[in-house]
C-alpha cells in the first residue's frame, strides 16, 4: 500500500548538501515545455524536410505519441515503482519516484533534464534503431509531445482541482495511485493500458478492497 503523504507548494526536502546537485533534482514547471516543445516540433518539421509527406509526418507523430502511452505505463510500473534490495541503490533509486509518493513539493513533480535527458537519449537510439531514419524523427517528435502531455497531466493533477468530467477522471486515478495503493493506476495521461494488464480498480469496487 502506498504510504501517506502531502502536496506542499514549499521546499521540504533536502536530498543533497551540495547546492548544485540539489538543484539538479529540481525543475521549475516551465522548463520541459522550453526544452522538448521546440525539439519535439523540429523532429517533426525534419521528418517533412527529408522528405516524408504531411499525411506521413502526421500519421507517424499520432502513432509516436500513442506508443508514449505504452512507454509511460512501462516506466512508471517497472522502473519508477522497482524497490532494490540494496541499501544503496535503494538511496540512488529513491529521487526517481519514490520521493515523489513521500512528499509532492511543486518543483519535483516534472522530471528535471538530469532525468529526462538520459531517458530521451536511449529511449531514442533504441526507436532509431528499430525505425531508422526519417521516420524515426516525426515519430519520436510525436512520442515527445505525449511525454509532455504526461508531465503537464500530472502536475495538474496535483496542483488544480478540475470542473470537467475528464479532468476529475484523471485526478481521482492518479490520487488513487498515491493514497490508496501504488499497485493501481500507473497510467497517468491515459488509463488505457491499466485496463490491458488489470492493474485498473473495477466499477463499484472501492481500491482498499483489491
Amino acid at each position: 500500500m502506498a504510504k501517506k503523504a502531502h502536496v506542499t507548494r514549499e521546499r521540504e526536502v533536502r536530498l543533497y548538501k551540495n547546492d548544485f546537485l540539489e538543484a539538479l533534482t529540481r525543475v521549475h514547471p516551465a522548463l520541459p515545455l522550453c526544452i522538448w516543445g521546440p525539439f519535439s516540433l523540429g523532429l517533426i518539421y525534419f521528418g517533412y524536410y527529408l522528405g516524408l509527406s504531411v499525411n506521413w509526418v502526421a500519421s507517424l507523430a499520432l502513432i509516436g505519441g500513442f506508443v508514449w502511452t505504452f512507454t509511460e505505463y512501462c516506466l512508471h510500473r517497472w522502473l519508477f515503482h522497482f524497490e532494490p534490495k540494496n541499501d544503496k541503490l535503494r538511496e540512488v533509486f529513491y529521487p526517481v519516484h519514490q520521493l515523489h509518493h513521500d512528499v509532492q513539493e511543486w518543483d519535483r513533480l516534472l522530471a528535471p533534464p538530469m532525468m529526462a535527458v538520459p531517458l530521451v537519449i536511449i529511449l531514442m537510439g533504441i526507436f532509431y534503431a528499430v525505425l531508422g531514419t526519417p521516420t524515426v524523427f516525426p515519430f519520436f517528435g510525436g512520442f515527445l509531445i505525449g511525454y509532455l502531455c504526461y508531465d503537464y497531466i500530472h502536475f495538474y493533477t496535483h496542483f488544480v482541482t478540475p470542473k470537467s468530467r475528464i479532468g476529475k477522471g484523471l485526478r481521482n486515478r492518479h490520487l488513487q495511485h498515491h493514497f490508496a495503493g501504488d499497485d493501481i493506476w500507473y497510467g497517468v495521461s491515459s488509463p488505457l493500458w491499466d485496463y490491458v494488464f488489470r492493474t485498473h480498480v473495477p466499477k463499484g469496487v472501492k481500491p482498499t478492497e483489491m
